[in-house]
């Protein structure tokens, strides 16, 4: 390799190591180098994926990197040295990225593993030594950071990979929304200097019901840094056990306060011991997701702005200060902004869950840009349900099975919840008959037309309905503008 391909190697690896993998910035880069090596005619798109055309870039990079190891660095060393450190970082990465897969797989917990790639990490800086000893870099120095640094990016692109499903515009844009909640839009920083306090901060998820709102929480929630030890070949805690969803409005006042907050024992009817709240078990490198966070009582709004300021909370019934240092994620399906005007959330509230705020996208959208995608969602569907080979299988049938039913403008209102339903459907009856408001209206007319329900059972039975499309006692009520205990009647009777 002669100067100037190494010099045009360091611009573009220096260009492409800190940059967010699932935008278009990445393909840019991949196609230059790509051109620049003769391999493609003209610029092509490639998905942050191990392609066979990827594999050749990494291949031109290790060239690259061993001519300057072999002698050629001192050229490049007093005026390129920040892009001979991306090289390196870039480099390391992907010699160990095998390695990283086997750990997120297998036992995360598995000190003789760790050390293992821990060793490999210093053998690593010590191999290119020549290269990044001009450059003050508090990674190259403290392998066990670097360490943490690389498990987290692994963690973060399989768990946006394979959770949040497609290729279109609209999914790339969440993408690398999702991305930037974990790591900014300045990695290298973030990597440096920022990832424990970023890694606390909120983030608001917004979005249609249905429409993937937990599966990003829980992408960015599995995706937080945490500290490797050299000393016991541990890191600090275990991403799986690290998220905790709470489902607001699937409980009353009193338990939400008391499975967030905890109580003491004799603090309320029923509280037969002390219970710990899960702001005081998920600990420091946990992540607390509020689901449905629109659904929150102002009492409880109170608590958990204080919490959000200090950290600070109280379990019900105990006079002691506890502190959380954990991350909150929020999510909701309703216009918040609408709801500060009506006063049903604060505003002091609002504006500290949202400094960080991710918008989910509705299903209707991404087929209206790209309506191949409805493929891959239905094969992760069956994935999920029948795993990988019950979903080569299954999948290309119920596609055609939705293709010949569905209309091709249908608006999908349940969104993903919606279509894996209609992926139950066709396997179980080979059909799915998607809901018409429109006809839904025409039915009830005709029922009313004809009535001999009393006014008790129409009560019951439109309560019920209220209850189920709300999916909470609380919800129902509020949106009936009836007492709670009232609704619960009328349902249960």
């Amino acid at each position: 390799m002669n100067k100037d391909d190494l010099e045009f190697l360091l611009t573009e690896i220096h260009a492409l190591a800190f940059v967010n993998p699932f935008g278009k910035e990445r393909d840019q880069v991949e196609e230059r180098i790509l051109a620049k090596m003769g391999w493609v005619d003209s610029p092509i798109n490639v998905n942050p994926v191990f392609t066979k055309e990827f594999n050749q870039v990494l291949h031109w990079v290790w060239v690259g990197e061993k001519a300057l190891l072999d002698g050629m660095a001192k050229e490049f060393a007093s005026v390129r040295a920040d892009r001979m450190a991306s090289l390196t970082y870039f480099s390391l990465y992907h010699e160990i990225v095998d390695d990283l897969d086997h750990l997120i797989a297998g036992s995360e917990g598995d000190s003789v593993r760790n050390r293992k790639i821990f060793r490999r990490i210093e053998q690593g800086i010590e191999k290119r030594d020549v290269l990044v000893r001009s450059v003050s870099n508090p990674m190259w120095g403290n392998p066990a950071h670097l360490f943490s640094c690389f498990y987290q990016l692994r963690r973060a692109f399989l768990y946006l990979f394979e959770e949040i499903v497609g290729w279109s515009d609209p999914i790339r844009a969440l993408r690398m929304r999702v991305w930037e909640s974990v790591f900014t839009q300045d990695m290298l920083s973030y990597q440096q200097w920022m990832y424990e306090s970023v890694g606390r901060f909120p983030t608001l998820v917004l979005g249609p019901s249905g429409s993937g709102k937990e599966v990003v929480a829980r992408a960015i929630g599995l995706s937080r840094f945490i500290p490797y030890d050299s000393g016991t070949g541990q890191f600090a805690s275990q991403p799986r056990d690290s998220f905790r969803p709470v489902n607001l409005s699937a409980l009353s006042e009193t338990l939400i306060e008391s499975e967030l907050f905890g109580h003491r024992k004799g603090s309320f009817t029923g509280a037969i011991r002390d219970h710990a709240g899960i702001f005081e078990t998920a600990g420091m490198h946990g992540t607390v997701f509020l689901d449905e966070i629109g659904e929150v009582p102002e009492s409880i709004q109170v608590k958990l702005l204080r919490l959000l300021q200090s950290g600070e909370f109280q379990a019900i019934g105990s006079g002691e200060r506890s502190f959380y240092e954990g991350k909150i994620i929020a999510a909701t399906h309703r216009d918040l902004g609408a709801e500060m005007r009506a006063g049903r959330i604060r505003e002091d509230f609002f504006y500290r869950l949202c400094g960080d705020q991710v918008n989910t996208v509705a299903l209707h959208e991404i087929l209206a840009s790209s309506p191949d995608e409805i493929i891959g969602s239905v094969h992760y569907i069956c994935r999920k349900l029948f795993g990988s080979e019950g979903a080569s299988e299954l999948a290309s049938r119920v596609v055609k099975a939705l293709s010949r039913q569905v209309p091709h403008d249908y608006h999908w209102p349940g969104n993903f919840r919606e279509l894996e339903q209609a992926v139950r459907n066709v396997i179980v009856r080979n059909e799915y008959l998607p809901v018409s408001r429109k006809e839904d209206s025409n039915a009830i007319d005709r029922v009313l037309e004809n009535t001999e329900m009393s006014l008790a059972e129409w009560s019951a039975t439109y309560a019920r309905k209220a209850f189920e499309n709300a999916g909470s006692y609380r919800e129902a009520a509020r949106r009936l503008k009836i007492d709670q205990r009232t609704l619960k009647k009328l349902v249960l009777s």
